[in-house]
């Protein structure tokens, strides 16, 4: 399983982090995701290349600002 990360840095309470796992976890290809508050970081798990756009698209759609990390 592959994984890709991504910083969520105006992330500020609970109900952010499950908008944010909800909003990746509906983009094709995710098996997983968890969304750490304390660190900021989002962790999708998946299987092959994942369209790491959509994943940018998914997050900023409910209004957070993603960065991805290479």
């Amino acid at each position: 399983m592959n994984e890709t990360t991504m910083t969520v840095q105006d992330m500020s309470c609970g109900h952010c982090v499950a908008t944010v796992q909800g909003a990746l976890e509906q983009v094709d290809g995710v098996e997983s995701v968890h969304v750490s508050l304390e660190t900021k970081v989002a962790t999708v798990f998946h299987h092959g290349e994942i369209d790491r756009y959509a994943l940018e698209e998914a997050v900023q759609a409910v209004g957070f600002t993603p960065e991805l990390r290479r």
